[in-house]
């Protein structure tokens, strides 16, 4: 028994020695490298011999590396006193080793030159050396607390972090990586933005990166703890990385290794689910869009804002309140923003919990330019003569003057419609017919003035009228509109035709000059009608009428005859009766005392202008009488205040 209980003990014994032992057996743990790959990588493009770097202004490491089968002792000195530093030898890739120090932190001095020497323990001799500032190495981590958000418009991101070092805030660049999560391969261009003065919203007036490859990715260095990233594709996830550098002013170095990606994603468009907002009143804005049916359940909500061009957060997002869901998935909603400015729509869709929540933005728009108003309301229809008057109201009267028409009009139960651009700010317009059918006509408005523009409106309930419908008949309501009208007559007017392209156009363009013309050789015939027969029957009817007088009324037959047909005096008998007074009463006249060679031989008299005086009596002929036989073949015409040559100096009889 006693022997069975000391085996028993042995047993324990060495039971309880077998932790003590597998704990003697484990390695001890190993410490990390001071000099990791990655630095290595990062320090490659600096041509030493001594490769040295800081972290933090207020360290210092060096290394240097050589071939596995180098078996020679080394020392490390620096300062010009030398100062041994103790090295560290570690195995690195295939048949490599590193040689590593660490310098003291007592040691380590910012603007101070310092001397390094590598020494061959076995010759004594310098195998290495370099001269240095510790300001001048820097190899800084990358930034903290990095975040990216929407920057609230189309394509764009804000990104923003915190200096890697909170005693050297303003000492160093920053580079931004930008690229689409699905392509997490793709390289991206590197721009340098100098940046700005920080604002109190980040997502105006700040640093701004473009797309160097159509928003493939996007790279740029500045000095803000800040950045927007423009020119994004719309509803895409994108990762961004952030890594820093000094900026060489006060402290330099090599850019050091990139922060953990962050993931962002930027609005979709607004298009994509027929997002659309107008103001039918001037004041409120309505906004409509249409989502899968097939998701009923799905969550929406909008939010409105105008940009804050100050540059201050008081013109947050504000939510509209009443969403409304109508048929075929479609969803509205309206609200009243604040008047003069600019308006931004975002509309987030969450359709369950273990997806994410879709964000679609509408660009800023001004509502003033947003106008979509009602439809007209058509007052009167009224058919005449095979002609169709269409009276209407404008859907707001504050626009009545800057408001553009559309009237369209088919043949009852086409789809064939007809449409007339009418004359901004007219409330009425005249359509030609085909007789014998039954039209439907309807009108819309579209407000296109200097101050107010939109989009065309519904069209207004069709009407319905008969082009047999007698003159007055018609259906519509009859209102006593006093504005001002515009005809079809005597006014240009521009027809478009819905589906047709530029051959319908030649066409619609030659049947108008053919009816035209058409029109014109109409009037031209009609106006020949009646004239041919007034100009035949009228002389008829004067002829008959003056024959009746002449038979039936002799006298007064002369008498209008007197009146239409004067008798022409005699001019001959009156010129001799004028000479043969003359003759009796006057002298010898200077005419008959001219030498030869100055009378007129064809002319007996000649009658030159003088002053014109009172008519007197004409003066007696002192020779005897003329002969009237020179005369008889003479024309002559009397003239007042005429007189004979010689008639103011002759003398007077005795």
């Amino acid at each position: 028994t006693g022997c069975r209980m000391a085996a028993c003990l042995c047993q324990g014994w060495q039971l309880s020695l077998l932790p003590a032992i597998l704990l003697s057996l484990r390695s001890p743990p190993s410490a990390p490298e001071p000099v990791t790959s990655q630095d290595a990588a990062l320090l490659a493009g600096v041509s030493e011999d001594i490769l040295c770097f800081s972290r933090s202004f207020e360290d210092l490491t060096c290394f240097w590396d050589e071939e596995e089968t180098t078996t020679a002792m080394y020392h490390f000195h620096y300062w010009d006193v030398p100062t041994a530093c103790v090295v560290s030898t570690w195995h690195h890739g295939a048949g490599r080793k590193r040689h590593v120090c660490i310098f003291p932190s007592q040691d380590v001095r910012l603007f101070t030159q310092l001397h390094l020497r590598v020494l061959d323990a076995t010759t004594n001799h310098t195998k290495y050396s370099r001269e240095l500032s510790v300001d001048a190495v820097g190899l800084i981590a990358p930034p903290a607390n990095i975040t990216a958000r929407w920057a609230g418009a189309t394509g764009q991101l804000c990104v923003s972090w915190q200096p890697p070092l909170a005693d050297f805030l303003n000492f160093f660049l920053y580079e931004v990586q930008c690229c689409p999560a699905s392509s997490p391969g793709t390289s991206c261009s590197t721009t340098l933005n100098p940046g700005g003065q920080h604002p109190g919203d980040p997502s105006i007036h700040t640093p701004r990166a473009r797309a160097a490859s159509g928003g493939v990715g996007q790279r740029l260095v500045q000095a803000n703890t800040w950045v927007v990233l423009q020119d994004l594709q719309p509803g895409v996830r994108y990762h961004i990385q952030v890594r820093s550098k000094p900026d060489g002013t006060s402290m330099d170095g090599v850019w050091g290794p990139w922060s953990q990606a962050v993931a962002a994603e930027t609005p979709h468009s607004s298009g994509d689910i027929g997002l659309c907002c107008g103001t039918p009143d001037l004041r409120h804005v309505r906004c409509e869009w249409s989502w899968d049916p097939a998701e009923p359940h799905s969550s929406h909500q909008l939010f409105y804002r105008p940009p804050s061009g100050a540059g201050t957060r008081e013109d947050a997002w504000q939510q509209c309140e009443e969403v409304s869901r109508g048929v075929q998935g479609t969803h509205a909603c309206t609200f009243q923003p604040k008047a003069g400015s600019a308006i931004s729509v975002l509309v987030n869709v969450t359709r369950t919990h273990t997806l994410p929540t879709l964000s679609y933005f509408k660009e800023p728009f001004r509502l003033d330019h947003a106008v979509l108003t009602d439809a007209p309301q058509l007052v009167q229809a009224t058919v005449s003569q095979g002609r169709l008057s269409l009276q209407w109201l404008p859907p707001l009267e504050l626009l009545a003057e800057q408001l553009d028409y559309q009237v369209r009009y088919a043949v009852e139960n086409s789809h064939d419609w007809k449409v007339l651009q009418v004359p901004r700010a007219a409330r009425k317009e005249v359509l030609d017919l085909r007789p014998g059918t039954r039209y439907h006509a309807q009108v819309r408005a579209q407000p296109s003035g200097p101050r107010y523009r939109g989009s065309w409106s519904a069209w207004s309930e069709p009407v319905v009228v008969d082009a047999t419908a007698d003159e007055g008949k018609g259906q519509g309501r009859a209102g006593g509109c006093g504005q001002r009208s515009h005809t079809a007559d005597g006014r240009r007017r521009r027809v478009l035709e819905m589906g047709w392209g530029a051959p319908g156009r030649a066409l619609r363009r030659a049947h108008r000059r053919w009816v035209w013309e058409g029109l014109q050789f109409q009037r031209s015939s009609s106006d020949a009608g009646w004239l041919i027969p007034s100009v035949t029957v009228v002389p008829l009817l004067f002829s008959a009428v003056l024959l009746g007088l002449r038979c039936t009324f002799p006298s007064l037959y002369s008498n209008v005859k007197q009146k239409l047909w004067p008798p022409v005096p005699d001019l001959h008998r009156a010129l001799g009766n004028f000479l043969q007074e003359s003759s009796k009463h006057g002298q010898v006249s200077a005419f008959d005392k001219q030498p030869p060679e100055e009378a007129v031989l064809p002319c007996l008299l000649e009658v030159l202008p003088g002053p014109r005086r009172e008519v007197g009596p004409p003066p007696e002929h002192a020779g005897g009488r003329l002969s009237s036989t020179d005369i008889a073949n003479q024309s002559y015409l009397l003239m007042s205040g005429w007189e004979p040559r010689g008639a103011a100096t002759a003398p007077s009889p005795p």
